[in-house]
């Protein structure tokens, strides 16, 4: 014979998966700003000695009058 759960014990079961569910959500949110902050704290992604030296050397008029 199956057994029939009475509603007050469904009721605390999905209480207490969704308590689980809350801690889970709070848990990935800190893992991913500590993610992003380290990204953050790493800096931009190296362009490569080619591509430097060729935005050194090429310095257009529009860059200049910006810079002033």
């Amino acid at each position: 014979m199956a057994k029939v759960l009475k509603f007050k014990d469904v009721n605390s079961d999905v209480e207490h998966r969704l308590k689980e569910f809350e801690k889970l959500r709070v848990k990935f949110k800190a893992e991913v700003k500590k993610a992003e902050a380290k990204r953050a704290a790493a800096g931009k992604p190296s362009k490569g000695i080619f591509k430097s030296i060729s935005d050194f050397f090429t310095d257009s008029p529009a860059n200049t009058a910006a810079k002033k």
